[in-house]
């Protein structure tokens, strides 16, 4: 018989500062796919965190094939500092670092260990909702390797989660992904994988929580491990790469665009000023594309980031 079981995982770090992983488990009463799910890789991204525990709640043994691991939170440290971007001891963002050294910093360690929870599984989704800075178009990221088997079923993830934006990345392009969770569960652990965003402005909303709900289970039945039937859902928009965009000083940003615009190669994106309202720099799209990402405010700081522009070609 199936059963639902929730455990706190520690493990020790090199600088003695205190790591644990809230994980929740359902096991389903008949045979299946294994999936796993990570939220709050970034600990101000309540939208995901929050549809993480609902799923767990909602789920039962009888509605589950094989099983649903959940880290419903993998950042604690930054969730309980309210540390965007980065975990507060080291200032690493852990999504840059995967994946990770159990001799390393505190972010190394800790990513290092989250590989550890994910392996084995069937398939992974990591699920992001908006910083307290992030302005964003809903997106879904997934990497392009040398496995066509491979790419495929991590497009799948991307498709039937239901968002209308979904970007391509690879090693070595125009966004090198070596340091994402997604890229090295994909290249390292051969298993399926994407980052799913909802949300915005370190906001916890219903409507963000409820598109991940959708695409959760949507993707659960897909893969077979839920049961039910799949919802149909409106094939999204391919971007081919994401270009980030950044001031070249600090200073006071006032944006040009909206999330969603379509912006063409030399468009203005803001411009920024210094703190007495002087100009000092107009900041345009480097490529054409839409604004998947914006910084929703306007402090910024030497080389601070803009914008992410998923762009249509590689």
């Amino acid at each position: 018989m199936g059963e639902k079981k929730t455990e706190i995982i520690r493990f020790e770090t090199p600088c003695g500062k205190e790591l644990f992983f809230p994980v929740a488990t359902v096991t389903g009463n008949n045979p299946g796919p294994a999936a796993v799910i990570t939220a709050g890789v970034h600990g101000c991204e309540y939208p995901g965190i929050v549809s993480a525990i609902r799923l767990f709640k909602e789920l039962t043994p009888e509605d589950v094939n094989g099983s649903v691991k959940i880290v419903t939170i993998t950042s604690t440290a930054a969730f309980e500092e309210r540390s965007m971007f980065v975990t507060p001891y080291d200032k690493m963002n852990p999504n840059r670092v995967f994946p990770g050294r159990a001799d390393g910093s505190y972010s190394e360690v800790l990513t290092y260990r989250a590989m550890e929870l994910i392996a084995g599984a069937d398939y992974h989704m990591d699920l992001h909702g908006g910083d307290m800075v992030e302005d964003l178009d809903p997106f879904s990221i997934y990497h392009r390797g040398d496995s066509k088997e491979l790419n495929d079923l991590s497009y799948d993830i991307t498709h039937y989660y239901g968002l209308p934006n979904v970007v391509v990345t690879e090693k070595g392009g125009l966004w090198p992904d070596d340091g994402t969770t997604y890229a090295n569960v994909s290249e390292r652990l051969h298993i399926p994988s994407a980052i799913v965003e909802v949300g915005a402005m370190g906001v916890l909303d219903e409507p963000s929580v409820q598109k991940h709900l959708f695409g959760l289970k949507n993707v659960l039945r897909k893969f077979g491990t839920l049961k039910g039937e799949v919802s149909p859902v409106t094939p999204p928009e391919i971007f081919e790469n994401m270009a980030w965009v950044y001031t070249g000083q600090k200073g006071i940003f006032y944006m040009n665009v909206k999330v969603g615009d379509y912006v063409k190669k030399g468009d203005t994106i803001g411009v920024l000023e210094d703190y007495f309202g002087n100009y000092l720099e107009t900041v345009a799209s480097p490529v054409d594309g839409k604004a998947l990402f914006l910084t929703g405010n306007p402090a910024m700081k030497e080389h601070g980031l803009v914008a992410g522009i998923g762009v249509s070609e590689k």
